[in-house]
């Protein structure tokens, strides 16, 4: 679903985000009777908004060092900015990839202190939503946020092509962690965590070795 464009960037929902919000906003009013939905609602607009929020950020940084980005399409558990080339350098990868969670730590903090001024407790809610956000994405489990930054600080040793493969490794063992977590403490959460997180590296894996089959003298960069 198309929702327009945010600082000139498309971005679209993707179908799976509506049935999942249908069933959770159904979760509330089971659990909490009509007025369920008022609460529902209210915690999917802060999520949807924090969402959005951080993948500008990624956008933003890009666009500073003249990167653009195609489209922003956000999934249940999480977004994607579809940047239309990689950055150049580990500095500019590392600033990137940081933006999206240095946008959820000051969400936190902006909620956190209009909480403590108005008192509200959706505020509360969503100042703790977004610090847990920028946590979660900041783990080292590439492709993930933090699996970024560590890639971009791993370049600038070993290179870009056996930095992404270091990278690969420590997120697919985040992926297997997820999945063993979710199994033996019946999370489902965790479970699809993981499995996403596999899927998205396979995904990784096809296209850097596609890369490097056709392109291994044209590293994005190298050693900056």
């Amino acid at each position: 679903m198309y929702l327009g464009r945010w600082l000139g960037i498309p971005v679209h929902v993707h179908v799976s985000v509506l049935a999942l919000f249908g069933g959770f906003l159904g979760w509330c009013v089971w659990m909490l009777g009509p007025q369920g939905i008022l609460a529902g609602l209210i915690f999917g607009a802060g999520m949807f908004l924090s969402v959005v929020l951080h993948e500008l950020g990624h956008a933003i940084a890009a666009r500073a060092y003249g990167i653009g980005t195609a489209h922003i399409t956000l999934y249940p558990f999480g977004g994607v900015a579809a940047l239309e080339r990689e950055a150049s350098s580990a500095h500019q990868e590392m600033v990137i990839a940081g933006a999206g969670p240095a946008v959820n730590i000051a969400l936190f903090v902006a909620f956190g202190l209009l909480w403590g001024v108005l008192g509200w407790r959706f505020l509360m809610v969503y100042s703790a939503m977004n610090i847990l956000m920028a946590l979660y994405n900041l783990l080292p489990a590439y492709p993930m946020d933090g699996g970024r930054i560590l890639r971009a600080f791993l370049a600038r040793r070993m290179g870009w092509y056996a930095a992404s493969a270091t990278a690969m490794k420590v997120g697919r063992a985040f992926g297997w962690g997820f999945v063993v977590l979710g199994v033996v403490f019946r999370s489902m959460s965790s479970l699809l965590t993981g499995l996403l997180l596999l899927g998205a590296l396979r995904m990784e894996h096809k296209r850097i070795a596609w890369q490097w089959a056709f392109e291994r003298d044209r590293a994005p960069y190298d050693r900056d």
